[in-house]
């Protein structure tokens, strides 16, 4: 890897930070031979006999497994925990200590205004991992990963994975090179951790050309926290916005799209959803394996000559539970008994009953709505329901059940439909909204009336109310304004609410 080295005199130098380092001190001397001194702590002791390994900090390991690394400066700890290197060249460095399974890597530069380097506490931890993957240049089988500044180099898989074993724990620059001609593809920094593992995503190669009316990105940008482990074949949602996609190159409908694997391979999906009034769309996409997630995707657009795609089932085959998982959000089940709705972090807002206009609620639900939460009549609700008294019965007078679903607002044209089981008396009213202080407040409902038997009430977008040009804006206004889910009753005396669901979208079109 003796080219590495010539290459990266090229490389810019920088100081970096240390992992667990206090103290830390550079400056002007009145000497002109420049000296380092760190001491170093193992489980807040000082750690005598500690290994060290001193390289430039533009060093990269040579990929012959034979080759005897020529280290600017090696040695041990004093009794005291101190290395002491006088004399020391000019330059940028790095210093690798090394006890067992436990390292700190620090990095240092030295030159004619900064004669000195003093760190008097720097504590080994126990080494971490490193994973990533490196965008391979289309000739490429692999490419060596290299931590700089340190003799450690890996060999990637044939998908441009890898990852770095017992890597120090501190501030680690990683650069990728090319197999055939040892050219660089690029480079990334990162903090290790003590036992942690520390994912670089994409080591994305700049040489890769991206063409006019196209984007590039990662499967796992679709991959959120709620989906993992994931299970396969499944299905991940694209969500094109003005912000990522431009639609004024496109297909009226989307018929131009085309998808796009790491192989150059066509991805099987449907669209779910192109309004270009709102310059909304969604894709959903059909991924057999896990490998299928591993490398780039890219999304194309604009070719007038584009042969239509023949249509997919993307969701054949996928068992029930994951099909519900993947398009419905549970938004009120009162199962655990407390004032947060049933979506999960940072979604779980408090859920309120709040009387309007003279109207009154019973049990002092308006200050503390969980009086109001009772066991279930019912083994298909689960243990709990939400039973409210109140008293509302002229013209004007309401009680409002709700909670915010959303921080912000959120598109949900892809809404089958809004599911809630109610039993009662007096009439009700579905409300999808938006709270916008100083502003107009959109919103769109459903009316109805509830008796004393359970009844799920299944509310599709075409059932919602005609805008009256007032208060009332009508799905098409609303629908992509959303942050919130609410319940208004009145002309009545009760009313029990459970398992509030919504369908055809999911936890990643509200957060």
């Amino acid at each position: 890897m003796k080219n590495f080295n010539k290459l990266l005199y090229l490389v810019p130098f920088g100081l970096l930070a240390a992992c667990t380092a206090s103290n830390d001190t550079a400056g002007n001397t009145t000497e002109i031979e420049n000296a380092i001194a760190i001491r170093v702590f193992d489980d807040g002791a000082p750690a005598a006999k500690v290994r060290y390994q001193v390289l430039p900090s533009w060093y990269v390991a040579d990929t012959a497994e034979t080759s005897t690394v020529k280290y600017t400066y090696e040695g041990e700890t004093d009794t005291n925990g101190w290395v002491h290197i006088d004399g020391h060249q000019n330059g940028s460095y790095t210093i690798n200590f090394t006890k067992g399974d436990s390292s700190i890597v620090l990095q240092y530069t030295l030159n004619n205004l900064n004669h000195e380097y003093t760190l008097d506490s720097a504590s080994l931890e126990a080494v971490g991992t490193v994973k990533g993957l490196v965008d391979l240049p289309d000739s490429a089988n692999y490419a060596w990963v290299a931590v700089q500044g340190v003799n450690t180099i890996v060999k990637t898989d044939t998908l441009g994975q890898f990852v770095i074993q017992k890597a120090p724990c501190g501030n680690l620059t990683v650069s990728a090179w090319d197999s055939e001609d040892l050219s660089s593809i690029g480079g990334t920094s990162a903090v290790v951790t003590s036992n942690d593992t520390t994912d670089l995503g994409l080591i994305e190669n700049p040489n890769k050309v991206v063409p006019e009316n196209a984007i590039r990105f990662m499967p796992s940008d679709l991959i959120s926290d709620w989906m993992r482990p994931l299970s396969f074949p499944t299905v991940l949602v694209l969500r094109l916005t003005e912000e990522n996609f431009d639609f004024s190159k496109a297909e009226k409908d989307g018929s131009d799209i085309r998808l796009y694997d790491g192989s150059n391979n066509l991805i099987p999906f449907e669209i779910d959803g192109w309004d270009t009034s709102i310059n909304s769309a969604t894709l959903n996409i059909r991924v057999e394996s896990a490998a299928d997630t591993v490398r780039p995707w890219m999304l194309m657009w604009g070719d007038k000559k584009a042969k239509k795609i023949e249509d997919v089932d993307v969701w054949e085959g996928l068992s029930d539970s994951l099909v519900s998982a993947l398009n419905s959000v549970e938004v009120l089940n009162f199962e655990a008994g407390t004032d947060l709705n049933a979506l999960p972090a940072p979604l779980n807002y408090n859920w309120y009953v709040q009387p309007h206009d003279s109207a009154t609620v019973k049990n002092n639900l308006d200050q503390k709505p969980t009086n109001g939460i009772e066991k279930a009549d019912s083994t298909i609700f689960g243990k709990n329901m939400l039973h409210v008294q109140y008293q509302a019965n002229k013209l004007g007078r309401y009680v409002v059940i709700g909670t915010r679903i959303a921080a912000h607002q959120h598109d949900l044209s892809r809404l089958d439909s809004v599911e809630v089981w109610l039993k009662g008396s007096g009439d009700f009213e579905v409300f999808l909204e938006t709270i916008v202080e100083s502003d107009t407040n959109y919103k769109t409902s459903y009316k109805g009336s509830v008796n004393e038997e359970w009844t799920r009430v299944a509310i599709k977008p075409s059932d919602f109310t005609n805008p009256d040009k007032k208060s009332y804006h009508g799905w098409d206004v609303t629908r992509n304004k959303i942050t919130r889910f609410t319940i208004f009753v009145y002309n009545g005396t009760d009313i029990w609410i459970d398992n509030v669901r919504m369908y055809g979208i999911n936890l990643d079109d509200l957060l």
